[in-house]
């Protein structure tokens, strides 16, 4: 059984399309995770069940890779399609590329994979960084990914994570050499300097041997699986674009405030009041918070 999955966290409106979208264009049955939502989401989606079949839980809040984790170690099915609460499924098209693709056994995933590339700025700034200097690791698009549960399990109950991390890569045989290094780069003189002469000690990430690796959301996982022989299906980079629409880190600006790789939760909000309309959910009431469906 494949199954859908949305985390809920503060953002009612947009999960809520998220959701009605996947059960419109979707033939999957939909597990909706609210995670201490303290905006009424709860009520609200109750309302929603009235008329539209889905499964609603609660959980409690965590980081998103956190998230992951646990529901890939406790949810029963064989697959899952991650859905993020600030997408609108605008086809089924994407899907069905990925369905089709996670039919090979030896495939453990399928959507859009983001392929590994050096940061343009330093990690947590806006900074810039020479090429050779940051890379960010190679893992699928997690906002829509289909995933097979019995490898991904197996790597969490090995010590891999979903959860996102920076490893220090200029001496990772001495990490407290590693992290003195690694504060040149908060010295304007010192931020491009890569010290060639360390790469005797570097480990390789990719075929290249940065100061430092990000490893987002699911990169470890990919990196893990595919170092076992698995491969991902790749839909391509075109695709997302004409079958899915995302709403980007609105979620993250609700819960951590505006940031400058997030859309303003509060300029979405018109938007998805005026898209739900389509699913027959009256924008009067949800603007008011009455929580009512029609």
């Amino acid at each position: 059984m494949t199954l859908a999955v949305i985390i809920n966290v503060e953002t009612k409106y947009v999960s809520s399309l998220a959701l009605l979208s996947a059960v419109r264009h979707i033939n999957l049955p939909v597990l909706l995770i609210d995670c201490e939502s303290q905006d009424g989401s709860f009520n609200w989606f109750c309302s929603l069940q009235r008329k539209h079949p889905f499964r609603l839980i609660t959980a409690p809040r965590r980081p998103h890779g956190a998230a992951l984790d646990w529901i890939f170690q406790t949810v029963e099915a064989d697959s899952i399609l991650l859905i993020d609460s600030d997408i609108e499924i605008l086809n089924k098209e994407m899907f069905e590329f990925m369905r089709v693709q996670l039919e090979d056994e030896r495939v453990y995933g399928a959507g859009y994979l983001q392929r590994g590339e050096w940061l343009k700025t330093h990690y947590g700034t806006d900074q810039r960084a020479e090429s050779g200097i940051a890379f960010y690791m190679t893992r699928p698009w997690i906002p829509f990914a289909l995933l097979r549960v019995g490898p991904i399990r197996e790597t969490l109950a090995a010590g891999a994570s979903f959860m996102h991390r920076l490893v220090l890569n200029d001496f990772p045989q001495i990490p407290a050499i590693g992290r003195l290094l690694w504060h040149r780069f908060r010295i304007p003189g010192l931020r491009q300097i890569r010290l060639r002469s360390l790469d005797s000690f570097r480990c390789e990430y990719e075929g290249h041997k940065p100061s430092y690796v990000f490893f987002d959301t699911g990169a470890q996982i990919h990196q893990v699986l595919t170092q076992r022989g698995f491969l991902f299906g790749d839909v391509g980079p075109d695709i997302p674009y004409w079958s899915v629409r995302h709403f980007h880190g609105v979620t993250r600006d609700v819960i951590h405030g505006p940031t400058r790789d997030a859309r303003s939760a509060s300029a979405v909000e018109p938007i998805v009041l005026d898209k739900l309309k389509e699913y027959g959910i009256c924008g009067s009431h949800a603007a008011t918070e009455r929580g009512t469906y029609e």
